[in-house]
């Protein structure tokens, strides 16, 4: 029996209405004096980018701007972006947007500091110490990349999402600025928004720490279910579960998008150490078929995962029902549990998400073979 758990983090989280401003002042404090900003071309049409520019020029801070991120970004824009950074010689990496372009920033800061190619890191704990300073800029309330210690790039040619992993991956500042959130498309609102469901639901009902089949002193990805990761991810459940419609239908409301980034936030640092199950793995192989969104799959698949969880941990999803708002008082943890996954097909219905994997091209035939990927 595993007897113990850890948790860490971001180096440091500032979060508020206009934080961005100061991003130059951040970058000073860690002794840079040369950025490069990792983003892509809707955030710099959106005016998103402007808003960095004006801090880091009050700061004095050069600066040059990759704007080659993609959704899902491939291998390829990995290295697209490393070699535009070697030409810049940057002394701090900005990752700015969601976790598409911070994924870039964090790959593009480990093999700038440490040589070689993506896909020298893939996996577990192959990056050998802290690479290039980073700061993590977000402008989504979903993925939760700012603060955790995960990078995620697509293979093409396997049709594969394969993902770089170590704890040095975590940016040295994460900045969670609301303002940025709020001329983010409903679209992308709704999939970014039940993606931190999803990683927050994932933490609290994952395996016990002390149920890990590890011995206890062997070092682990994630540490599963503990009460630190509980405690976040309940609030983040709250938090999304009540301010998430009003985001995506009433995008200029501030209450709605701080509330859903404070969400994101803490569902963030609660799977990113307690760590996800099956939604995620069914996720990658269909992302990659699909070419659809990463939160968009994760919203399809959550509450089919948890109706399958479900008697595993019944107590845990009367908990995630309550928390979703559900009228639960006088019900068995039974029928207050199955409220849960009620709760979140309702959630999905309202805000756009696609009800069966038919809906997004996924075929019978392909289902062996998402089984077996995942």
């Amino acid at each position: 029996m595993r007897n113990q758990w850890g948790f860490s983090t971001a180096g440091e989280i500032i979060f508020g209405l206009n934080t961005v401003r100061r991003l130059g002042q951040i970058i000073r404090q860690l002794g840079g004096q040369r950025a490069l900003v990792v983003t892509d071309q809707n955030l710099v049409a959106a005016g998103l980018l402007d808003r960095v520019r004006e801090s880091l020029k009050g700061a004095n801070v050069t600066f040059e701007v990759f704007d080659g991120g993609e959704p899902e970004p491939r291998i390829e824009a990995a290295q697209a972006c490393i070699e535009f950074a070697r030409a810049v010689g940057p002394d701090v990496i900005v990752g700015l947007g969601g976790g598409s372009n911070i994924d870039l920033a964090k790959t593009t800061a480990t093999v700038l500091k440490w040589g070689g190619k993506p896909a020298d890191y893939f996996g577990e704990n192959k990056v050998p110490g802290p690479i290039m300073p980073l700061v993590a800029v977000s402008t989504t309330a979903g993925t939760g990349s700012a603060v955790s210690p995960v990078a995620i790039l697509t293979d093409v040619e396997r049709n594969l999402k394969i993902g770089i992993s170590s704890n040095y991956l975590r940016p040295r500042v994460a900045l969670y600025d609301p303002v940025l959130t709020v001329s983010c498309p409903p679209k992308v609102t709704a999939e970014s928004g039940i993606d931190a469901l999803t990683h927050a639901i994932e933490a609290y009902t994952c395996i016990d720490y002390h149920a890990l089949p590890v011995a206890p002193d062997q070092p682990v990805a994630y540490s599963g279910k503990f009460p630190l990761a509980d405690a976040l991810a309940g609030r983040a459940i709250q938090l999304i579960g009540a301010n998430l419609r009003r985001a995506v239908y009433q995008g200029r409301s501030l209450a709605a998008r701080e509330a859903m980034h404070l969400g994101a936030l803490l569902a963030g640092m609660a799977f990113s150490n307690a760590g996800v199950a099956a939604v995620h793995a069914l996720q990658y192989p269909i992302g990659a078929l699909t070419h659809t969104s990463h939160g968009l799959g994760n919203g399809l698949l959550l509450p089919y995962v948890m109706e399958y969880n479900l008697p595993a941990c019944p107590q845990a999803f009367a908990d995630i029902a309550r928390w979703l708002g559900e009228e639960v008082e006088g019900l068995s943890v039974w029928e207050a549990a199955q409220r849960s996954v009620e709760a979140v097909q309702r959630l999905k219905a309202d805000i756009g998400i696609p009800r069966r994997l038919r809906d997004i091209g996924i075929t019978a035939e392909q289902l062996p073979t998402i089984a077996e990927t995942a």
